[in-house]
């Protein structure tokens, strides 16, 4: 080969590299250098929506601990008075021995009011000829129903005409005011 050749050879792969380089591989470069940036924007993104998914997942977590404290804690204000389910709670079986007699009266609805700040009240009264413990179960069960229900008045007496020591049977008569919410239902 002639020095000429060798000369041309060389030019045309040296213009064959620079051809190769502006081409191929600076676009190329180019290329990649902006798919390296989005893949660490991306990833930015990857982790700062991992850092929500965990503060999501802490926030559900402690809604979810705080509704079955507010259950636990408070009791609810239903939209009806619902005496009847409030009469089944508190109804004792009727037996001559611990309960002699035991009956409910429900009074008329109080604070009928238009305000959605207010609350109705049922009243309900309850009178019973029975031992000490049925009279307090009564009570306990009331104040431990799922619903509010306020024990307003107890009176307990010996009946008249009964003076024997013996005798471990009591009349009582307990006021409650069960509180509704008349406005919840809208």
């Amino acid at each position: 080969m002639t020095a000429t050749k060798e000369r041309w050879m060389l030019i045309g792969t040296f213009v064959l590299a620079v051809l190769v380089m502006f081409c191929f591989a600076i676009p190329n470069y180019k290329t990649a250098t902006t798919n390296v940036e989005e893949a660490k924007r991306l990833e930015d993104r990857i982790n700062t929506l991992e850092r929500r998914q965990v503060e999501v997942q802490n926030l559900r977590d402690e809604y979810e601990s705080l509704v079955s404290q507010v259950e636990i804690d408070y009791k609810k204000v239903p939209a009806a008075p619902d005496t009847a389910q409030i009469v089944q709670a508190l109804s004792l079986e009727v037996d001559g021995v611990h309960v002699l007699d035991q009956s409910f009266v429900a009074g008329s609805t109080t604070n009928q009011t238009t305000s959605e700040d207010s609350f109705s009240v049922q009243p309900l009264a309850i009178t019973m000829e029975a031992d000490f413990e049925s009279i307090f179960s009564v009570i306990r069960q009331a104040e431990s129903m799922g619903r509010l229900v306020r024990v307003s008045s107890v009176r307990i007496t010996r009946p008249t005409g009964k003076t024997d020591s013996a005798s471990a049977i009591l009349e009582a008569a307990v006021g409650l005011h069960a509180p509704f919410n008349p406005m919840e239902g809208y």
